[in-house]
């Protein structure tokens, strides 16, 4: 007869095989956090414009990869890598001018995540974040040289 602890172990660990698994349709998906987690280790504080240029790039691959609809799969994409975004400590990343970017030149992904996102997550306060787009993109293009 099993304890309860160990019927548990199962239970979490077939539940991260499902998560797994229901993921790997989505490769691409896959794929591009395991990027967002290599971006994150990847910069160091020796290097900080260096990191910045990496998060730059990796933003216009984004913006270029990414396309402007409402649907879940699209929606998560791009709530992960602003949640990856927040979390680089190294660097303070153009959060402003990014959020600024993607909310006119991709306004339906914009709002649908906008909406998707409960206000006491830690991503709301960045769906507030605006300034001018031609400053922003000059900012981010000044950085990506």
């Amino acid at each position: 007869m099993q304890k309860v602890s160990d019927i548990t172990g199962y239970q979490r660990l077939f539940s991260k095989f499902m998560f797994i698994l229901g993921h790997l349709e989505e490769k691409k998906i896959v794929l591009y956090f395991s990027r967002e987690v290599e971006l994150v280790n990847r910069t160091s504080i020796r290097e900080p414009l260096d990191a910045k240029k990496m998060i730059i790039r990796d933003f216009s691959n984004l913006l270029d990869t990414i396309p402007n609809q409402d649907d879940q799969v699209t929606i998560q994409k791009f709530l992960r890598y602003l949640q990856s975004l927040i979390r680089i400590k190294q660097v303070v990343p153009p959060v402003v001018e990014i959020m600024t970017v993607i909310k006119h030149n991709k306004p339906l992904l914009y709002h649908a995540a906008r909406r998707a996102v409960m206000t006491s997550s830690n991503l709301h306060m960045l769906f507030y974040l605006d300034m001018d787009l031609h400053l922003a993109q000059e900012r981010l293009k000044q950085f990506d040289q």
